[in-house]
């Protein structure tokens, strides 16, 4: 693949440019069942070249699916054309390094045939359905493998090299009882076969849609709130821009000029931490070539830093955190790796909360600029530490300003989200307006 990449880099020397390639690859399968045996397999294969061309202050860039020598003439020469008709740029150039960084991982695993993948995937529909007659339908259920590969080379002789392989299982419920309708789904991801765990992601399919078919909304109010590990790294994911310095370049960004400035409570931690080793996958290197480091971003409530790539350092007179974020057909941005939350002086959780376990529309309901939010909440109202009612039909309303500082640290283990990418203390979180009854 080198081989390949380097003719890609020296198409952009000998038109006296500088610039970057960037090759993915991957193949996968893909298997779901509806009413006991297989709806849909799915094999797919992709493979696709980038390239950045840099020249005269100006940036181009063009991909293509064919890997052939007239392909790859004329991408280059599409990203040229596009740089000579882009507007200049004078904060987008390479970086200084060289030398090649290889993260390429391989897993012990017995083979598992085919059949075996089958019956399996099979069971994702038919253990929901078999397991409580109020099951109506199971609408996602699927088993995915998942091999991916990418590498990166630029002309000042960076060299990169990604290689990985995952399983996922996903399996849902929707229950009916008279008029009462619920659904609820969960999955699991393993870089392994033997890993996955078919049984969690049905029992909580199942125990979760079980209980929603009783739910019932609150009396409106304030109520103090626990969101799960999935539904807060939903919520922080959702105001991305706070923590990105693209944002803040862009004017998109409330915290751009709150550096060294008080966000959260001051009980609060947040870092970015590439190699935490409770993730599902480790981060080496950036979309630049660039090695990757613990980042802290929230220090006891203060912001002391941003997500920056080459360019926002350039603009904004910083230096580059890492965290450079590029496809083979997109243009650069930035993003984080493993989020992780920690705090200190926990304390007990109050007598009574909202525990958070799905939301809907967050998105849609979210002003990422004011940090407003607005979204469709169902979960379990506890009380003295007992679970009283299961709520839904419900509207969490509030500001994500607001919502960090209130923030209370009721634990000190660090849980994690499902994809093993955000890991969080327990936090409750005081005085959100719930509209319900």
């Amino acid at each position: 693949m080198k081989a390949l990449l380097e003719k890609v880099v020296g198409k952009l020397v000998d038109a006296k440019a500088e610039g970057d390639v960037i090759y993915s690859g991957g193949r996968s399968l893909k298997l779901s069942s509806q009413k006991g045996s297989i709806a849909e397999y799915k094999v797919t294969g992709s493979r696709i070249l980038g390239v950045r061309a840099i020249k005269d202050g100006r940036v181009g860039i063009a991909f293509s699916e064919a890997l052939d020598e007239g392909s790859l003439g004329l991408m280059v020469q599409h990203a040229l054309t596009n740089a000579e008709n882009s507007e200049e740029n004078p904060y987008e150039r390479l970086l200084e390094i060289s030398g090649t960084v290889r993260d390429e991982l391989t897993y012990s695993e017995t083979e598992v045939s085919i059949e075996e993948k089958t019956r399996r995937a099979i069971t994702l529909e038919t253990a929901v359905r078999a397991a409580d007659s109020r099951v109506s339908a199971v609408p996602y259920n699927s088993f995915s493998e998942n091999d991916y590969e990418s590498a990166y080379l630029n002309t000042r002789g960076r060299h990169t090299v990604f290689a990985d392989k995952s399983y996922s299982i996903t399996t849902s419920a929707v229950m009916e009882s008279g008029s009462a309708k619920s659904s609820y789904h969960d999955y699991d991801v393993a870089h392994t076969f033997g890993e996955l765990q078919w049984e969690k992601v049905i029992r909580t399919s199942l125990e979760h849609a079980a209980n929603l078919l009783t739910e019932s909304p609150l009396p409106t109010g304030k109520y103090a709130v626990v969101f799960s590990p999935d539904c807060l790294h939903s919520l922080l994911g959702c105001f991305s821009n706070f923590t990105s310095a693209k944002a803040a370049a862009d004017k998109l960004n409330p915290w751009a000029e709150k550096l060294g400035e008080t966000v959260s409570s001051t009980e609060l931690t947040l870092a970015d931490e590439p190699q935490h080793s409770g993730a599902f996958r480790r981060s080496l290197f950036d979309a630049e070539g660039v090695e990757q480091k613990r980042l802290v971003l929230i220090q006891d409530g203060v912001l002391t830093n941003l997500y920056h790539n080459s360019v926002t350092a350039r603009k904004l007179s910083k230096r580059t955190t890492g965290h450079a974020s590029r496809g083979a057909t997109s243009s650069l941005s930035v993003a984080g790796t493993h989020l992780v939350l920690t705090g200190k002086n926990p304390k007990l959780l109050p007598p009574r909360y909202l525990e958070v376990i799905q939301m809907d529309g967050l998105f849609s309901g979210a002003n990422r600029v004011t940090g407003n939010f607005s979204v469709a909440v169902k979960g379990y109202l506890w009380v003295n530490g007992e679970r009283t009612q299961t709520v839904g039909k419900c509207t969490l309303s509030g500001n994500l300003l607001r919502l960090l500082a209130t923030a209370e640290v009721s634990g000190p283990a660090l849980e994690a989200s499902t994809d093993r990418s955000f890991f969080s203390v327990p936090l409750v979180f005081h005085d959100l307006s719930i509209a319900g009854v």
